[in-house]
């Protein structure tokens, strides 16, 4: 969520940020659902990892100072990809 983005096409300010989300069939949940479940696991055993022994102590740190902090945990398992639109062109583009 960055700010003032500009279309590549066009130069305007006028962008729209949304996010991505694959939608896979019964086939694929047939032929590959086992081995998304176990790599899911690991990115959630991962994300843990740093949750305990970095995220908490960082956002206590950023407490303290009044600042705001993101969880480092929670993008390791959201792991959506941005898509902006234009309003002006109607161009599409990844950032």
């Amino acid at each position: 969520m960055s700010i003032n983005r500009k279309c590549p096409k066009c130069g305007s300010t006028k962008v729209q940020l949304s996010s991505e989300r694959s939608k896979h069939g019964i086939l694929w949940l047939i032929l590959f659902g086992v081995y998304y479940v176990c790599w899911w696991m690991c990115k959630a055993m991962i994300a843990l990892i740093v949750l305990i022994y970095f995220d908490w102590w960082y956002a206590l740190i950023k407490k303290s100072q009044n600042k705001g902090y993101v969880w480092l945990s929670k993008r390791i398992i959201q792991n959506n990809s941005k898509i902006y639109y234009c309003h002006d062109c109607g161009n599409n583009f990844r950032a």
